[in-house]
């Protein structure tokens, strides 16, 4: 963790991957960002859009925060289709994760028009 915005932000069981191809088809993506990390331990989800706002970024959540920390560690800079990962810990958690340990709140929707909400 190299840039001084890391030191603010606790770990977490939650990573948030920067630096994703955008020319990637969105499946494919999360295909292939599952097979990655999922080396590092269980994961609960991958949460990547296509939309033009969240392209080129993904979260992926664990089961832990062990497993999270060894692929934060490991694959930071990995190069991935041809583009080096940057990683870092969420600054939320997961709402699968809150969900599984009890924490979960409902948010309130947001209306926004603009945002592709169908490829999940």
């Amino acid at each position: 963790m190299d840039s001084a915005m890391d030191v603010d932000i606790p770990p977490s069981q939650t990573l948030f991957i920067k630096n994703l191809k955008g020319r990637v088809h969105i499946d494919e993506l999360k295909a292939s960002l599952y097979a990655l990390f999922s080396s590092f331990g269980y994961v609960l989800t991958v949460h990547a859009r296509s939309t033009q706002k969240l392209r080129e970024q993904a979260f992926i959540a664990f089961a832990d925060m062990t497993s999270a920390t060894a692929a934060l560690r490991s694959l930071n800079g990995f190069e991935f289709y041809g583009f080096p990962l940057q990683i870092e810990y969420a600054k939320s958690k997961s709402d699968v994760v809150a969900k599984l340990d009890g924490s979960f709140k409902l948010r309130p929707k947001k209306e926004n028009n603009n945002d592709d909400d169908d490829d999940e």
